[in-house]
């Protein structure tokens, strides 16, 4: 592994690899930790399995040669060429993810306007106990054991849903989903889960996320924490970076004055000396700041913004 890869395929580092299994059966990147098992035929390296992912998140990455994201290679034997050849595109593949959220997911979700699907996870909400159906200490160990809720966590450009899952009918049985939970993006905390390899792929996988609320616990099927977590982190940061971006926008609309507003107007040959409300129609003189004005007939208040929105399309 050393001499064909000196250099780890997927985060390129030169750190080597911790070699575990009976005959140097698995290598595991010092640096990214992803970890592969070895194909050997006549003592010599033919090819690899992806294992474990790294923990760096570039398992969401595209994969040029697959246009698919790296993850979806785990567990499948791959020659030496493919990794020596691999090409990760540095961003995570979301329109790769979009496509495999199942559509009766959507029923129930009202979308806000601009919000977009970026994943799902089918699996288990963990509900505590209400006091009445707690037991005793007495009880032991049963007392600890947790109500579990159906259903799936869909991941939009916005917010966590968790959505319930819910069977109506005896003899024609039908399957619906309602919104039973909701984080929003900006509100995330923490993120913690467990690992995962090839073996244990499909596998339900605890998760925790907490919010300004609290915590909430999930068990959910392929929710690695190497994909669940850099997935959530990129969408906190995405939605972020729109929230500031809309409060410096409102900012700069407050610090607009009349001022700045009669300035804008003289520069494109207009100019103004009585506003008229919008309220009664009565005649405002313009005043010379200030981002505000009142009309002394009817006490309704005119805004420099509104003006300058009424002006912009007339200049």
């Amino acid at each position: 592994m050393q001499s064909d890869f000196p250099k780890c395929p997927i985060c390129s580092s030169t750190a080597g690899y911790e070699f575990s299994g009976m005959v140097g059966k698995y290598a595991k990147c010092l640096t990214c930790s992803a970890k592969w098992r070895l194909l050997i035929e006549n003592q010599r390296l033919t090819g690899l399995t992806l294992h474990e992912l790294p923990k760096n998140g570039k398992a969401l990455c595209k994969v040029a040669s697959m246009n698919a994201p790296l993850f979806v290679a785990i567990g499948q034997p791959f020659d030496l060429a493919f990794w020596k050849n691999l090409a990760l595109d540095g961003k995570i593949c979301w329109e790769h993810l979009a496509k495999s959220v199942d559509c009766s997911f959507l029923n129930c979700v009202v979308k806000e306007n601009g919000e977009s699907i970026l994943n799902s996870w089918e699996g288990n909400r963990v509900l505590e106990l209400p006091p009445a159906m707690q037991r005793t200490p007495m009880a032991g160990p049963a007392r600890q054991r947790p109500m579990l809720q159906l259903g799936a966590l869909l991941l939009t450009s916005r917010r966590l849903i968790w959505l319930e899952k819910r069977r109506t009918g005896v003899w024609k049985p039908v399957i619906s989903f309602q919104v039973a939970k909701e984080i929003s993006l900006e509100n995330v905390k923490g993120i913690s889960g467990e690992s995962g390899d090839s073996n244990t792929w499909d596998a339900l996988k605890n998760v925790s996320i907490v919010d300004d609320s609290g915590e909430t616990l999930f068990n959910l099927r392929y929710g690695f924490i190497e994909l669940l977590k850099p997935m959530i982190e990129d969408a906190v940061r995405i939605r972020r970076d729109e929230i500031e971006s809309e409060r410096r926008q409102d900012k700069v609309h407050v610090m607009l004055d009349f001022s700045f507003l009669k300035t804008y107007m003289e520069k494109g040959g207009l100019i103004m000396q009585v506003l008229k409300c919008p309220e009664c129609g009565a005649s405002v003189s313009f005043p010379n700041s200030g981002n505000e004005t009142e009309c002394s007939h009817c006490g309704k208040v005119i805004y420099a913004q509104d003006v300058f929105e009424k002006v912009k399309s007339l200049l």
